[in-house]
């Protein structure tokens, strides 16, 4: 037995009893199949959007805006830093070999930001750490304010990038399918200077309020419909938007500038675009900020008094009087619902050259108590955002990159690279 097997695995002929003789096949192993390679993932890419009329709605010329600041020149790079002239980044193919699970754009917290190159200010997103920076406009063209989706998964902004026209426009994390929402031809930035975006993403992330000639509107990011959601007199000023960040409140907020010395705080509902006035005084309110519930909604007037006031009840209550020389431009509720820290930009001293970072440590019981601050950073901080789950906090700091916990501790740069207007996605 062990012969025949022997002469059937050399292919040999052998004379087989009552068979004959017979030629045997020569069996050759066969070789397990090589793993496959990775498959590419698609180069970045955009899509070209056909600019059509503008919508069709009664409309009044805004004012005359101020022309935008410049923020410091970008310092030169550290030895770790990627240059901001970099061109657009492309995914590259994988080697080949056994494949390994890996992160994709989409599954990774990213942080979006402005930079100026060549005068204008560019947008860009990179990860957390200050690695894989990514430029997602063209150099010579402008945007502004980028606002990542409650999703993670889209990146709004505004940019004059088709036609020298400002417009809104969303972009996926990694960069792909690029889409105008708008088409307006006299599309401006709020004559108000505000360092949250004039548009607002609602809770589903499948619609953005937006501001235009002083009115306020919302565009579908699927089917890109558009609806004026408030009319006022058009010598009034609308800023400051914000929705509601829960699905069970449908209301946005916004200010009302009256004049010089007199504004508002109005909430609209969406879906039956009936109006609420929850206040109004002489004094400017400068910021808003929902809860992370949207059970209230904070208002900042002028640079000494906050307060919060209910959709339900429209009634106010003191949380801050006069507790610092100065409150700044800023007021944010943590995006967490496990936390309901309120960060500020706020001045601890009266020599203090520029603004710190602040947490609200405890509300005012009524006068003559003032409240308190609790102060994180040095001075000259000039603009703040929440990580997703509210546990860190960016902030610039002389145009470089920080971050920290919300406690104030760990403090570490992530990027030297004139950062404007920073805003921090989800996975």
């Amino acid at each position: 037995m062990l012969l025949l097997l022997l002469l059937i695995s050399s292919g040999c002929d052998v004379n087989i009893p009552g068979c004959g003789k017979r030629s045997l096949p020569f069996f050759k192993p066969v070789a397990p199949p090589a793993p496959p390679s990775a498959a590419p993932s698609n180069p970045l890419s955009t899509t070209t959007m056909p600019v059509s009329s503008t919508p069709s709605a009664s409309v009044s010329a805004p004012k005359s805006l101020p022309p935008v600041v410049a923020k410091p020149t970008p310092k030169p790079q550290g030895n770790n830093e990627v240059p901001v002239e970099m061109s657009i980044t492309k995914a590259k193919p994988t080697s080949t070999g056994t494949p390994t699970a890996t992160a994709t754009p989409q599954e990774v917290e990213k942080i979006a930001y402005t930079t100026l190159e060549q005068g204008k200010p560019d947008l860009w997103i990179m990860n957390t750490d200050g690695t894989n920076r990514t430029r997602l406009t063209p150099l010579g063209t402008s945007s502004w304010f980028p606002l990542w989706s409650p999703s993670g998964k889209l990146l709004a902004f505004l940019s004059d990038m088709k036609e020298g026209k400002m417009n809104l426009f969303v972009i996926e994390k990694d960069g792909s399918n690029l889409q105008q929402l708008t088409f307006f031809n006299d599309m401006t930035l709020p004559a108000y200077s505000h360092l949250k975006p004039p548009f607002s993403w609602s809770p589903k992330s499948d619609e953005i309020a937006f501001c235009y000639q002083n009115q306020v509107w919302k565009v579908n990011t699927e089917n890109h419909e558009m609806q004026t959601l408030y009319t006022d007199d058009p010598n009034n000023l609308v800023s400051a938007l914000e929705w509601a960040p829960h699905r069970d409140n449908k209301f946005v907020a916004f200010i009302v500038h009256q004049g010089v010395d007199y504004s508002s705080l109005l909430l609209v509902n969406p879906r039956l675009k009936d109006s609420l006035k929850l206040a109004s005084g002489s004094d400017p309110i400068v910021d808003i900020s929902w809860t992370s519930d949207a059970r209230d909604v904070a208002y900042l007037l002028g640079t000494k008094v906050l307060y919060t006031a209910s959709s339900q009840t429209s009634l106010p209550r003191l949380i801050l009087t006069n507790p610092c020389p100065e409150l700044g431009p800023l007021v944010a509720y943590s995006p967490s619902d496990s936390a309901a820290n309120l960060m500020f930009l706020a001045k601890e001293f009266d020599t203090d050259p520029g603004y710190r970072v602040a947490l609200l440590d405890k509300s005012s019981k009524g006068a003559p108590d003032t409240g308190s601050l609790k102060f994180l950073t040095d001075p000259g901080v000039e603009d703040a955002t929440w990580s997703p789950d509210g546990s860190k906090i960016a902030y610039v700091q002389s145009g470089d990159l920080w971050i920290m916990e919300a406690t104030g501790a760990n403090k570490h740069r992530v990027a030297l690279i004139g950062v404007q207007s920073p805003n921090w996605s989800k996975k």
